[in-house]
């Protein structure tokens, strides 16, 4: 039984550390393999014209960081899904991926595929 209880809180705890990733995609559903595609050259030209976001210095070339006011966040390009995605952002940084995905000619999806803002 205590087996039981050890396991049960060692996955609630590990599950409460994932977080929740939101997606910029131009598919009906950011997981579809198939479907429209953000490049990586796309996305470098938004981000020369965005002030707001910068290469992370430190990391790999698909790694971002968005400065906004009050806060900043890392955003990441996948070239295999062709997105741009975040983990776990606030109501001010989902506002800027909105900003984002409008002039990308995309949307922003949560990982359960829900819209932002929500669609009728």
């Amino acid at each position: 039984m205590r087996l039981c209880i050890v396991l049960l809180f060692l996955l609630g705890s590990v599950s409460a550390f994932a977080g929740y990733d939101i997606h910029i995609t131009r598919k009906p559903f950011w997981a579809d393999e198939a479907g429209p595609r953000i490049t990586f050259e796309q996305w470098q030209a938004y981000v020369r014209s965005d002030p707001q976001i910068t290469r992370d210095q430190t990391n790999s070339p698909e790694d971002f960081m968005v400065a906004i006011p009050g806060e900043s966040f890392p955003i990441w390009y996948n070239a295999q899904s062709g997105e741009v995605y975040t983990k776990s952002p606030s109501d001010g940084a989902i506002r800027k991926l909105e900003e984002i995905a409008r002039s990308l000619g995309a949307s922003v999806q949560g990982d359960d595929g829900e819209f932002y803002p929500p669609r009728p």
